[in-house]
């Protein structure tokens, strides 16, 4: 076992050698202070400074949430344990490095190369679940590429989005009282702007990136007007755009009346007695939460309903779209965006189906650029998937993205792991320069993907073949 160590402005930080021996992985980094007791609820606090050497060999617990079972078809695709463990105290990342030599030594940056650009990966799952321990997820490949790859968790649920007018008080006028699971994100990709460099990344490169609600999370962090300059490039993988669950998020007054219902559910009376109560039982009584009585959402997963990002007037000041244009875009962020073909698709009356977060997705790309960012990356994938017939599914493209097939139970042939090698090479050019496209080769034997076009709409398409499709969903 060969383990690497660096110092962060916390402390001494140990990491293992991967089997490829040139990635060192640092698992189960804290970023932040554990939010239990008196933190729950409570935008995140800094992480404690520790003495000695701080071991990340093995995966921190994941964030409380209701855990699918092998059956269920996510937890089939992501070879969820359903006895993972689970905690409160979750504000935990991971790292794979490629920049590290040697071993033993606290200082082995190979001061020879330049620093390397950093992605920082947001997971997904509804709000309500999902974490960093999930196969598909693993940094090597993107390592292998040349970047500093950083997966980070995040407070869901009830114990990431409750909010209530007690919290106002109780934490004091100068601090959030709401969206907690987001301030967890942004805490983490502050966390990595003054630290990354000792795991030999660029804190002047950096990517945020993820899919279904982690993608909408990548969103929130780019509307957010907290974010500065804290990163350069974005990613949003099947999260919507500025459609399905992003078309209108609550205001902090109607979050925090539902609030006050949960309260009343729960028989106490304050947010001071709900923070005593055990995280397990916490967690039962939202996953029994009822949907409010007057949101016409009765046949909908009550948790959807009740436990997601509001509009919260610190975080998030406006809705996405009206945040987007109304910063003053100091900053300019790059964007890649797309989706999987057989997600997100509703059926119209006379049987035709619409492509809702594709259309959703065009719609923030030309906010994107109306908001006086450069002309986004735009993707469609479209890839049946083999072993069950479950087609192009939601966030089925992360295997890929990630090149992490060998890790599938699914049966994939030749072509998808060639697929595979080429998107991964896609996504580490975006992560380096902004431009998915090897700039830097004038004959590269990719297909060349052009930057969206508000008047005539394309797609870089991945299947069986790659090349630039139009958009034929635009009315």
């Amino acid at each position: 076992m060969v383990t690497r160590q660096v110092t962060t402005r916390y402390g001494i930080v140990e990491g293992l050698a991967m089997q490829d021996p040139n990635i060192t992985a640092f698992r189960g980094v804290p970023f932040a202070a554990a939010p239990v007791g008196e933190y729950r609820w409570r935008a995140p606090q800094p992480a404690r400074p520790w003495t000695g050497v701080l071991p990340a060999h093995d995966f921190a617990p994941i964030s409380m949430q209701p855990m699918s079972q092998p059956t269920e078809f996510y937890g089939r695709e992501w070879s969820v344990d359903p006895d993972t463990p689970t905690s409160e105290d979750c504000l935990y990342l991971n790292i794979w490095t490629p920049a590290l030599r040697g071993s033993g030594t606290a200082h082995c940056v190979d001061e020879r190369q330049s620093k390397l650009p950093v992605l920082v990966w947001i997971y997904g799952g509804a709000y309500q679940c999902g974490s960093t321990v999930e196969k598909e997820f693993d940094g090597s490949s993107l390592a292998r590429r040349g970047v500093v790859v950083v997966t980070i968790a995040y407070r869901l649920n009830v114990f990431g989005f409750f909010t209530h007018t007690d919290l106002n008080r109780s934490n004091g006028s100068n601090e959030p009282a709401a969206n907690f699971g987001l301030l967890d994100q942004h805490a983490a990709i502050a966390w990595v702007k003054d630290n990354i460099a000792v795991f030999g990344g660029d804190p002047n490169n950096i990517t945020v990136a993820g899919q279904s609600a982690g993608s909408a999370s990548v969103l929130a962090q780019c509307a957010s007007s907290m974010s500065g300059n804290l990163f350069q490039h974005a990613i949003m993988q099947s999260g919507g755009g500025l459609g399905v669950f992003n078309k209108h998020l609550w205001s902090l007054e109607e979050s925090q009346h539902n609030g006050e219902r949960f309260l009343s559910f729960l028989g106490v009376k304050s947010v001071k007695e709900a923070r005593k109560i055990p995280a397990n039982e916490l967690l039962d009584a939202a996953c029994a939460f009822p949907v409010p009585p007057d949101s016409g959402r009765d046949g909908d997963w009550p948790m959807l309903v009740n436990w997601i990002p509001c509009v919260d007037g610190r975080f998030l000041t406006g809705q996405y779209g009206d945040s987007l244009l109304s910063q003053d875009r100091r900053h300019p962020i790059d964007l890649l965006v797309g989706n999987t073909t057989g997600e997100f698709t509703i059926t119209r009356s006379d049987g035709t189906t619409v492509p809702e977060g594709e259309l959703g997705n065009i719609a923030l790309a030309r906010t994107w650029i109306d908001a006086g960012n450069p002309r986004p990356f735009f993707y469609q994938f479209d890839v049946q998937m083999p072993g069950d017939d479950a087609g192009a599914f939601h966030s089925s493209d992360l295997w890929f993205t990630f090149n992490s097939l060998h890790t599938c139970w699914r049966p994939f042939s030749g072509w998808h792991y060639e697929l595979s090698n080429t998107m991964c090479d896609y996504w580490a050019n975006f992560m380096r320069t902004g431009n998915p496209n090897n700039t830097s080769h004038s004959d590269s034997p990719f297909a060349e993907w052009t930057a969206f076009d508000p008047h005539k709409p394309q797609a870089m398409r991945f299947g069986r073949k790659i090349g630039m499709q139009p958009l034929m969903t635009v009315d």
